[in-house]
């Protein structure tokens, strides 16, 4: 059955105020488009659930996220003017902090459906200090203290690929970050893609797929998807030039006015993106055409 649909469909079908939301992409294939439609609809009061997501500095400079939890972020007020302007209008979210292992652990722990998963880490820090989530507890077994992480489950992940089929069979390759935890520790998943292609195309190469397609609510087809970020075998990122492009007052505010509520969509976002760069620009990053393709070995 085609789960096929527009992104401003899914985003407002499955995406609802005060949801925990999982975005993928730990600096490499993040859901950019979705994101820039998150803010674009103004779906506010989110948990948000990521490792270094670039575009999570849109969300936390309109004021849409009440918490964020993650191991590390980037953006503080000598570096980012998202965290300022969020300051001005008393939406600093508050920051929930793990090493990126325990972010994985609690993503790994709501993806098998448990309760809490034991560690060794987490606990030699003062991580307990800060944060409720993270406990250490004696162990049934040896009686020796061990850590533990609390699950976290995400009403939606939203997840980038190279290909998915109609129905959400959802393939990626490069790094992968905290993905296939976070996406399938997810109550409702989107998948957008870079193209969708024919199912026996997943079939034939099934280790890759990172999702199966009954646990997918939509499918998105979006070329350049996860600009501006690389995406492996399809084309580099410009991540440093995002964030030059947005680190001042001035700058952020041309970008939100002219390329997230000042287009449609993300085709007229790449549009737009194409009169401000150039043609060359993307020529520049886009990678061979062959090897948009992972090599595989015949039979």
């Amino acid at each position: 059955m085609s789960k096929v649909m527009t992104m401003k469909e899914a985003i407002s079908k499955y995406v609802q105020s005060g949801d925990i939301l999982f975005i993928s992409g730990m600096q490499h294939g993040e859901p950019s488009a979705a994101v820039h439609e998150i803010v674009r609809q103004k779906i506010d009061h989110l948990t948000f659930v990521s490792c270094l997501v670039t575009s999570s500095s849109l969300l936390i400079g309109e004021g849409l996220l009440d918490k964020v939890v993650t191991g590390y972020i980037a953006q503080d007020e000598k570096r980012s003017y998202a965290i300022a302007k969020a300051k001005a209008m008393n939406r600093v979210p508050v920051f929930e902090e793990y090493s990126h292992f325990g972010v994985s652990l609690a993503l790994l722990a709501g993806q098998m459906g448990i309760p809490f998963i034991p560690t060794s880490s987490e606990v030699g820090a003062d991580f307990l200090k800060y944060n409720q989530n993270l406990k250490s507890i004696d162990c049934p077994f040896t009686g020796e203290k061990t850590g533990v992480v609390r699950a976290i489950v995400p009403d939606v992940g939203i997840i980038h690929v190279q290909r998915a089929d109609t129905e959400g069979n959802a393939q990626k390759w490069g790094t992968m970050g905290v993905d296939q935890e976070g996406i399938n520790a997810s109550k409702k998943v989107i998948v957008t893609t870079e193209k969708i292609v024919d199912s026996e195309v997943i079939r034939r190469d099934p280790n890759r797929t990172i999702i199966p397609g009954f646990r997918v609510s939509a499918v998105v087809e979006q070329p350049w998807g996860a600009h501006p970020m690389h995406l492996a075998g399809c084309y580099s990122g410009d991540m440093f030039g995002f964030f030059a492009e947005t680190g001042t007052p001035e700058g952020y505010n041309t970008y939100l006015e002219r390329l997230v509520h000042g287009v449609a969509n993300w085709e007229e976002y790449l549009r737009e993106r194409r009169l401000i760069k150039g043609e060359k620009y993307f020529d520049d990053l886009c990678i061979n055409p062959i090897m948009s393709e992972p090599i595989t070995t015949g039979y």
